[in-house]
């Protein structure tokens, strides 16, 4: 039996439509399944910012591929999980400062670990872009 869509959950779901119809490499990520339409739209609006980013800059980028032993992997250093979890906003986990290429199988069995540190760090980080942007 199909759930009916509240109001709520057809704007969500407008807007991410929307962000993968502007942003179609995005779609190969396939963020469709997240049930959780609030959690489908942070990570389509991380991915967004992620990729609007100069990655060419980064150590590493130029081994950046998707399946061999030799393949370094983008790595959302704070997760895009943790990221949602704890309200920091896309901006943040999307951005330069929170990206990195590693190993392939390093950022596979890392998954959404992130120091305590470095996630306390990111929160500060995200509570000084709301108070400067208002939100």
């Amino acid at each position: 039996m199909k759930k009916l869509l509240t109001e709520k959950d057809k704007i969500l779901l407008s807007e991410c439509k929307k962000l993968l119809k502007e942003n179609p490499a995005i779609k190969k990520r396939k963020l469709t399944v997240i049930k959780d339409l609030e959690k489908r739209l942070y990570y389509i609006k991380v991915w967004v910012i992620t990729e609007s980013q100069p990655l060419h800059i980064l150590k590493g980028s130029d081994r950046r591929c998707f399946r061999g032993k030799s393949c370094y992997h983008l790595d959302h250093i704070c997760s895009i999980h943790e990221g949602f979890k704890n309200k920091i906003p896309p901006e943040i986990i999307g951005g330069i400062k929170n990206l990195r290429f590693i190993p392939a199988l390093q950022n596979i069995n890392k998954g959404y670990k992130v120091t305590k540190n470095r996630l306390q760090e990111t929160i500060r980080r995200g509570k000084n872009f709301n108070k400067k942007n208002n939100i």
